[in-house]
């Protein structure tokens, strides 16, 4: 379909390669990085087949359209980044004259509906026809006519040269700064609007930002359109310049798009850049580390990715309010765009975690130095509300190619690598370790797993006796947790327990150990098993649980079992994170009537002043102090010191992790009365427990 002269739709692309400007007037385009679109983008990031220009009609009959463009090709393919235009993620879009539309982080194109013949004339050159229809052609001596100074007798104007001049009044009332100059640098025209703009343009000649480097590219463009940007002091211009050989002029039409180019740039910030520090946001980061893996692809070498949080961020925001918090994060992206130069890109990640590619081809030494130099340039002192603070960064890293052949895979195990780092190193870096990795991927599958295994009722319970050195007598058993999934089979307790412990279910199924423990007990009494007392293990976030003591109490009349039945084991770190609070609770629990027992006796936080400040009645010494009695003359004094105490305050004492003869001929001269371990019995199901009760004296 033909369009009127005076009406076309114009495509302005600007990409890596270059800016070109394509009259639209076919009925679909197709856009994309391959060669066999009609619309061909030059960058990385677009898609072969990035989108798609269809023409529109607002109706059958009607002679105007414009276009829609579309994500993706016509058979429903969609961009791999899709489109943001005019600061908007579309699908798809009818187009609008002044429309921008944005591929990726550095290719875009503009849409213009040109309705005027001043408008078309800033797109294309005039052909010399155009002149011809109203005069003869543009001679040397007549653009002498219209050049600035009044050099030349208005008298010897012909007719012919009127009519260039009516035809000049076309560029005299254009809005638009017009600027002529010949072959040889001379400017020959200016009309008002770039006299008002170029003042200083006849004093500065071709040093002038609007004439600069015209003149060295009469030879490579003659005939042919030049565009390029150009700025002149604060204000920012398009420059269309056309060559016309034929009269020996150089003619510039300038359209003034200083606040366009600040729109954009606007656009740029909020789409790609973080509000709060200013740093690349996620986006634009993995856009630089896709063309960065690419590069590293084609010449084969390494990239690095690190990831970056802080071991103590929460508190400080804690202490000092969430007020603090942006005041901690700018200083971060300030130190650590200092410490990287223009050797890496930071990126905000998200809240305070921060991610770094560097850029050159660094070797395991040079990674390490920037790690170092990363962490030491964090640790410098903050000054917050009047306060000197310290951040301790901790850093993730991962090495393309043998950590991650793509990026999301890089980015993952960096930040696996940075839940590597040992807790206690609260600033340190770590390379990512596979194994590790293997191990901590199948913790947190088993993670996922404990939500289930409470609603299958795959959890059942083991029990433990301690037994009476002296007589060999059962005098308790303890209640142990087991975890038997129908493809993993028996779950480890080293395993279990600590997993329960990072969850939110810790509390449930502490709570159904101790319902579990309470009506098995009570089953073997009705049994006519004499009774005996089971302990039961509190989780340290169990203890702390404001009902404990109405849930204990429950529990007990749900079961049937009497209190005096009922031990409860709780660790010297659970109760002396809090004493005051421990104190109160566990006088309620023996106003209940239940049993106290104090584990891991020896290694806790308190040792002897939990016995002085709680009413403790049974103590477990720690299994360390009993592995190696019988060789350590130092834990052996440690063990009867333990005995002679407890005897002097009347509390019970039993020793746990018992293996061997050894170990229980030493504690027999040492007058120890209670024991628990392998030695004796492994920890038995309650089938088990009922036979082995059944078959052995109870104390």
């Amino acid at each position: 379909m033909t369009t009127s002269p005076d009406f076309r739709h114009i495509f302005v692309i600007e990409d890596q390669k270059a800016r070109r400007i394509i009259a639209l007037d076919e009925p679909t385009y197709s856009i994309g990085r391959e060669s066999s679109n009609d619309i061909v983008i030059y960058d990385r990031v677009v898609s072969r087949h990035h989108a798609t220009l269809v023409r529109i009609k607002p109706n059958p009959k009607s002679e105007s359209y414009s276009y829609r463009i579309i994500d993706g090709d016509l058979e429903g393919n969609r961009s791999t980044n899709g489109l943001i235009i005019n600061g908007q993620n579309a699908f798809t879009h009818d187009l609008k004259h002044g429309d921008v539309i944005l591929f990726g982080s550095e290719s875009k194109a503009s849409y213009y509906i040109v309705s005027t013949s001043l408008e078309i004339a800033l797109f294309n050159p005039l052909e010399i026809s155009q002149y011809e229809e109203v005069g003869r052609p543009y001679s040397e001596e007549d653009s002498k006519s219209t050049i600035i100074n009044d050099e030349e007798d208005i008298s010897k104007v012909t007719q012919a040269s009127m009519d260039l001049v009516r035809f000049s009044s076309f560029a005299e009332l254009s809005p638009h700064p017009i600027v002529e100059m010949d072959f040889t640098g001379k400017i020959i025209y200016l009309n008002p609007p770039a006299s008002i703009k170029f003042k200083t343009i006849q004093q500065e000649g071709l040093d002038h930002p609007v004439l600069t480097g015209l003149l060295n590219q009469v030879q490579n463009v003659r005939g042919n359109l030049l565009l390029r940007e150009i700025q002149v002091k604060e204000e920012i211009y398009e420059q269309y310049v056309h060559y016309l050989a034929e009269t020996q002029v150089i003619r510039s039409y300038l359209c003034d798009v200083t606040q366009r180019k600040q729109a954009e740039k606007s656009l740029a910030q909020q789409t790609f850049y973080d509000a709060l520090t200013g740093l690349p946001n996620r986006g634009l980061f993995e856009e630089q580390l896709a063309i960065a893996l690419a590069k590293a692809n084609r010449d084969n070498t390494p990239v690095a990715a690190l990831f970056l949080n802080f071991a103590n961020y929460s508190r400080m925001i804690n202490a000092f309010g969430l007020d603090s918090s942006d005041f901690l994060l700018k200083t971060v992206a300030q130190r650590l765009s200092e410490a990287l130069g223009a050797d890496g890109l930071v990126c905000r990640w998200q809240g305070e975690e921060f991610v770094i590619l560097l850029k050159s081809s660094p070797s395991p030494e040079q990674i390490r130095a920037v790690a170092e130099n990363i962490l030491q340039t964090l640790q410098g002192i903050i000054e917050v509300s009047g306060q000197s603070l310290h951040l301790k960064g901790r850093l993730g890293i991962a090495l393309y190619p043998q950590d991650g052949a793509d990026a999301a895979t890089l980015l993952k195990n960096a930040h696996t690598a940075l839940e590597q780092i040992e807790p206690q190193n609260s600033s340190a870096y770590a390379f990512f370790n596979p194994k590790l990795a293997s191990k901590a991927n199948l913790l947190f599958r088993l993670e996922n797993l404990l939500y289930e295994a409470l609603d299958k009722r795959q959890f059942y319970l083991t029990y433990q006796p301690f037994i009476r050195v002296s007589t060999s007598q059962i005098t308790g058993v303890e209640a142990l947790l087991r975890w038997r999934h129908p493809e993993l089979g028996e779950i480890s307790p080293v395993n279990l327990i600590p997993l329960a412990e990072k969850t939110d279910l810790i509390v449930p199924i502490g709570q159904w150990i101790l319902e579990t423990a309470c009506r098995q007990n009570k089953a073997l009494q009705d049994q006519g098993i004499p009774p005996l007392p089971v302990t039961v293990n509190l989780s340290t976030r169990q203890f702390k649980q404001g009902d404990l003591v109405a849930s204990v109490a429950e529990t007990l009349e749900k079961t049937g079992l009497e209190p005096k039945w009922l031990t409860l084991e709780v660790t010297e770190t659970a109760i002396m994170d809090d004493p005051s609070y421990s104190q109160t609770i566990l006088q309620q629990l023996r106003e209940l009537g239940v049993n106290l027992s104090l584990d891991d006796f020896g290694v806790g936080l308190g040792s002897l002043s939990c016995l002085q400040q709680f009413a403790i009645q049974t103590l477990k010494i720690h299994e360390s102090f009993i592995v190696n009695l019988v060789n350590q003359p130092k834990n052996q004094s440690i063990v009867r010191a333990l005995l002679l105490l407890g005897q002097s305050l009347r509390i019970r004492i039993i020793a746990e992790g018992v293996e061997t003869l050894e170990q229980v001929e030493r504690l027999r001269e040492l007058k120890c009365e209670e024991v628990q371990g392998y030695w004796f019995s492994h920890p038995l199901k309650i089938a088990e427990l009922t036979q082995f009760l059944s078959q052995s004296s109870i104390q």
